[in-house]
């Protein structure tokens, strides 16, 4: 398996915060994500341009947006209906009128002044949201809440005759709803600020942070973007990337992507704030129900344990796993291990007849550690792909990773702890 160091090339590019100071693509920051540049890089080494790109976990549409900008049609799925609708705000962008979203903006603001008394919470089977004297925690004050919901009342009857604009209105809010909370992401979960008691935004500071939000990152950007061509055609799905992916029927050149990794993260718990605050869910049953749209990468719901790809990486690592050497925070990593690697090769299996001849695939992971046992994740998908009928070009080191749980490695094993690219064409 060749094994080539990129770091110099990918290193500041497989992050998101390129994408910070660029138009439309920092409206909504993702963490997890990686850079538009980090596209046009991949895009600028093909013999030829290709004409559709696939991203099957499509995040907030750095994949898709940039091949958009560089007319090359895109084929994007998405499971989570926030990160869907943020994209799909994006891939129009074009299609609003900076007029008519300043006219938008003022009713609003006049609206959001006329603001008093208790505006209607919806009802959330969760009761960790909102202020309440019986709770020794919450994570909106009363203001904040009221503030929140002003806003979303704002939006509905400012937006009725032009109910296209929502999205952004929504976007922006979305941007604030962790600045104004008493929580933080932090890594795999919400956690509480420091003196977050001590800290209360006033409903009128709420309104202002939004206003302020959609003024400044995505009206401006109207402004300068309104005469761009739309003619680039895209197709963006909703849904499990495990079933959407046969609903595709375009032929495929390109495909850049990042699936989740297999980190134990879930990301209905880390966008938990916009996806209760912003109607998405009111109820844990539709929670597991986006839970289970998700790439087996995490622990939160009950996982079978299934059949994996005869890769001998693998097969010792899951061996371990399984094993009494083994000392695991959950007893659901080894399964988590085995549905990873099965749906990847799976996936990678119901792709191969959407393939044009000579398309490539380039696949952002990055390895993973439990017990202190490093699983080679690039290494591990790239000989599942060969079994199947791919071949590997080679796995492109972007960059090391370090985490806590890897303090007691030994020295000569940290190389492994790697985020890559994968690069894999058909035999």
């Amino acid at each position: 398996m060749k094994i080539t160091d990129y770091t110099k090339d990918y290193s500041n590019l497989v992050t998101f915060d390129p994408n910070k100071n660029l138009a439309v693509h920092k409206w909504y920051l993702l963490v997890e994500g990686y850079s538009s540049d980090l596209v046009k890089s991949i895009i600028n080494e093909q013999v030829v341009k290709p004409k559709v790109c696939f991203d099957p976990f499509g995040g907030v549409g750095t994949t898709a947006l940039t091949c958009k900008e560089l007319g090359i049609e895109t084929i994007s799925i998405e499971a989570s209906p926030f990160f869907y609708d943020v994209t799909k705000a994006k891939l129009n962008f074009s299609n609003y009128d900076a007029e008519i979203l300043e006219l938008l903006i003022l009713n609003l603001r006049r609206s959001l002044m006329k603001s008093v008394g208790m505006p209607k919470h919806p009802e959330l089977e969760s009761k960790t949201f909102f202020e309440n004297s019986k709770k020794s925690k919450w994570i909106f004050h009363q203001s904040v809440s009221n503030a929140i919901f002003d806003i979303t009342k704002g939006i509905e009857k400012t937006c009725k005759d032009h109910q296209e604009y929502k999205s952004l209105f929504t976007i922006a809010l979305a941007c604030i709803l962790q600045d104004v909370s008493n929580v933080f992401k932090n890594g795999k979960c919400l956690s509480y600020k420091k003196k977050w008691k001590e800290k209360v935004y006033s409903r009128m500071e709420v309104h202002n942070l939004f206003l302020k939000q959609i003024e400044s990152s995505i009206l401006p950007d109207l402004k300068n973007f309104q005469n761009l061509d739309n003619k680039t055609k895209f197709e963006l799905l909703n849904g499990d990337s495990r079933e959407k992916i046969k609903d595709v029927n375009t032929g495929i050149d390109l495909v850049i992507t990042s699936p989740p990794y297999l980190n134990s993260r879930d990301y209905t718990d880390i966008y938990r704030l916009e996806l209760w605050m912003l109607g998405y869910v009111s109820s844990y049953e539709k929670e597991r129900t986006f839970r289970k749209r998700a790439l087996t990468s995490h622990v939160q719901i009950p996982l079978p344990k299934v059949d994996f790809p005869q890769v001998e990486e693998l097969k010792k690592a899951v061996e371990f796993l399984e094993g009494s050497d083994a000392t695991l925070w959950n007893k659901n990593i080894p399964n988590m291990v085995r549905g990873y690697f099965n749906d990847i090769q799976n996936l990678l299996l119901d792709l191969k007849p959407k393939l044009n001849d000579n398309a490539k695939l380039y696949i952002n992971v990055s390895n993973s550690c439990y017990s202190n046992y490093i699983i080679e994740v690039d290494v591990i998908i790239a000989k599942a792909a060969e079994l199947i009928g791919y071949e590997c070009e080679e796995i492109r080191i972007a960059r090391p990773i370090r985490t806590s749980s890897q303090q007691n490695l030994i020295l000569n094993s940290l190389d492994k702890m790697r985020e890559s690219i994968i690069v894999l064409k058909l035999k």
